[in-house]
């Protein structure tokens, strides 16, 4: 995918902390068109082919989204360098959907700006911070963040701009669903 779609921005294979029969991908495209060029490849048709013949305990679960928040263009070469030596320095990445009341919209985006823009400007081993409102249900935001390892996300935690998160995220009434979060490495 890398190699030979100038559209594919990054491509990651990961396994789930807790259960190693549990498998992320997180993939990103420059836009819908290479996304969808991407699913017409000859190198996408054999898992296209394995994936019909219903080989997983659960069905596949796709989110697409329009990342929000990015200062500049995402490139190719940004998005690699991140996880390139991911075989020498554990990359420690967090999946979570939140389901923000439609009252408080204009609040959480605010407040996840302002956690997207502390993170990728104060914290040195936070390497990715993506979100977006998903393509199918606007009412589920996606949050893709990769670390240099546990630590890297310990260290957010800790972080000011977090401390800003949690507390309004533990408001009353602030979400409509209970948060789904998928903690995985890259392997």
């Amino acid at each position: 995918t890398l190699r030979d779609e100038e559209g594919s921005l990054q491509f990651l294979v990961m396994n789930d902390v807790a259960d190693p029969d549990t498998f992320y991908f997180h993939e990103e495209y420059n836009d819908l068109a290479a996304f969808e060029a991407h699913g017409e490849t000859a190198h996408y048709q054999p898992w296209k082919e394995f994936t019909q013949s219903s080989p997983f305990k659960a069905p596949i679960q796709v989110n697409t989204f329009v990342a929000e928040g990015e200062t500049s263009p995402v490139t190719r070469e940004e998005r690699m360098g991140l996880t390139a030596d991911f075989d020498v320095k554990e990359k420690y990445c967090v999946w979570v959907n939140l389901f923000p009341a439609d009252s408080v919209i204009s609040d959480f985006s605010t407040c996840i700006a302002s956690n997207k823009l502390g993170t990728d400007t104060s914290e040195p081993l936070a390497l990715q911070y993506t979100w977006g409102v998903t393509s199918k249900d606007a009412s589920k935001y996606s949050f893709f963040e990769v670390y240099e390892g546990e630590e890297g996300f310990k260290q957010h935690q800790g972080a000011p701009h977090f401390a800003k998160w949690e507390e309004f995220a533990g408001k009353e009434g602030v979400f409509q669903n209970e948060p789904e979060v998928h903690f995985a490495r890259v392997i």
